[in-house]
């Protein structure tokens, strides 16, 4: 059956009020609390209280407090990855070198570890796991192992099905109980602990990805994408800019401009 469209100028106001409302209440999430120049950011990372990790192309990491506040520094380093998220410690790891270190809040305190070689012939990407373990993408045969760092010990270990392609893998990640591998031209792989891809997520020029809640989230074309890990359910909130570095947490969303302008927003989930 065939529904008449019904116009009444008093249906068209109530929908043209209702829209309204609804856009000035997506508007309203997000306000502007600080904004600076740091020169050119090459990556971001946050910790689960709330700081903000931000690496120059320069050298170096910046620890900034959820206000913006400068915290801490670490002179010169330049990581492959950095992961503050699991523990009280930073972690991060040097691809050149393939050592890893932990260091203190403050960036105090540092240990700094090596990679056994009859655990990985190429360890290309390193981070921690819940448990005080290791994730290495071994890059010679494109494996990841999960090792126990204390004991030199395999506990895990199987080869990424990559059928004919040639991934270049830029960032690693357990969240949830699952691996989360970003490819540069590809977007996010959703791996299992027991090695098989589980869902791929396309992203086009997206630099880093994230967790809020039981949602994955990532920048794309100015837009942060929501991606709920369970249900698949997704939703957006669009930024002002041209962006290619975004954070979220339970209170503010950091965003790094292409032209290296770093904001911070008061965020209303």
């Amino acid at each position: 059956m065939i529904r008449r469209i019904i116009s009444s100028p008093f249906i068209l106001i109530i929908i043209f009020s209702l829209v309204h409302t609804q856009q000035g209440k997506t508007q309203n999430q997000v306000t502007k609390l600080k904004e600076w120049s740091g020169g050119e950011i090459v990556n971001v990372s946050v910790d689960r209280m709330g700081n903000f990790f931000l690496l120059p192309k320069k050298g170096g990491i910046k620890k900034y407090s959820s206000d913006g506040k400068l915290m801490a520094s670490l002179p010169k380093r330049k990581p492959t990855l950095i992961e503050p998220w699991y523990h009280p410690s930073i972690f991060i790891y040097d691809c050149a070198t393939q050592n890893y270190f932990s260091y203190g809040r403050f960036f105090e305190e540092v240990k700094e570890y090596k990679v056994a070689p009859e655990l990985a012939i190429e360890p290309y990407l390193i981070c921690p796991t819940h448990d005080n373990r290791l994730w290495i993408l071994d890059k010679a045969d494109y494996s990841l192992k999960k090792v126990n760092p204390l004991k030199q010990e395999m506990i895990n270990e199987f080869t990424l099905d990559l059928g004919s392609s040639t991934p270049e893998f830029t960032y690693l990640r357990e969240y949830q109980n699952l691996i989360f591998l970003q490819e540069k031209n590809s977007g996010i792989w959703i791996i299992n602990t027991l090695g098989k891809i589980i869902n791929k997520i396309e992203i086009n020029k997206s630099a880093n990805f994230g967790f809020f809640g039981q949602e994955l989230y990532y920048l794309e074309n100015n837009i942060i994408q929501f991606v709920d890990l369970l249900t698949e359910v997704r939703h957006e909130l669009p930024l002002n800019g041209d962006l290619k570095f975004a954070i979220v947490t339970d209170e503010r969303i950091l965003t790094v401009s292409a032209k290296n302008k770093i904001t911070i927003y008061n965020y209303i989930p």
